[in-house]
C-alpha cells in the first residue's frame, strides 16, 4: 500500500468542507460557535491507500495532561520549560523532582484517529513567512519542529490505523 506525506508541513482545510463532514459525523473537529470559522482546520496531509487524508492538529486542553505522550491514536505536542517560561493560560504539569524546575507545557496534539479524507483542491499549505501573528507563528514553528523528527512514526501509525479500519469495515 502506498503511504507517504504530501510535502510534510501544515495545511488548512476548507471550512465549508469541514462543516459538511461534521454534519455527517460529529467526530470531525468542528465547533458551531460563530468565531470558529475564523480558526483554520490545520493538519498534515498523508496519502494512504491511494487516498489523501488530513491528520488534524488540535489546541492544548487540560484533559490531555492525562494522556500518554504517544499512542496509536495521537501525539502530544509539548515543550519542556522552566517555571519562569510559563504564562497564565498555559496548560502544564511539573515533570521534575521537587527541587527541579521543569514542566511539560502542552502546545497541542496531533490526532491520528480523527484523520479525514480530503481533496488537494480543498487544502492550502501554511506558509510560515506569511503568518503575521508572531505568537501564532511561534506556536506553529514549535509544533512543526516537534513533529518533523517523528514523521516516519506518525505515518506508520496512520497506516496501521487505516488498515485496521478498512479491515473492520470489510468484516462488518
Amino acid at each position: 500500500m502506498e503511504t507517504c506525506f504530501r510535502d510534510f508541513g501544515f495545511y488548512t482545510v476548507n471550512i465549508d468542507y469541514i462543516k459538511h463532514l461534521y454534519s455527517k459525523d460529529t467526530q470531525v473537529f468542528y465547533d458551531t460557535t460563530p468565531t470558529y470559522e475564523k480558526k483554520p482546520h490545520l493538519g498534515i496531509l498523508a496519502r494512504l491507500g491511494g487516498y489523501l487524508y488530513c491528520i488534524p492538529l488540535t489546541s492544548s486542553k487540560s484533559k490531555q495532561l492525562q494522556w500518554k505522550n504517544i499512542t496509536e491514536h495521537n501525539y502530544l505536542i509539548y515543550e519542556v520549560v522552566s517555571a519562569s517560561e510559563l504564562c497564565t493560560n498555559d496548560i502544564f504539569k511539573k515533570i521534575g523532582k521537587d527541587e527541579d524546575d521543569t514542566y511539560k507545557k502542552l502546545l497541542g496534539a496531533l490526532e491520528i484517529k480523527k484523520m479525514i479524507p480530503v481533496n488537494e483542491s480543498l487544502c492550502s499549505r501554511v506558509d510560515f513567512k506569511k503568518v503575521s501573528d508572531a505568537a501564532y507563528l511561534s506556536l506553529l514553528q514549535k509544533e512543526y519542529n516537534f513533529l518533523f523528527p517523528h514523521k516516519d512514526t506518525i505515518l506508520e501509525k496512520a497506516k496501521k490505523l487505516y488498515v485496521k479500519l478498512k479491515l473492520t469495515q470489510r468484516l462488518s
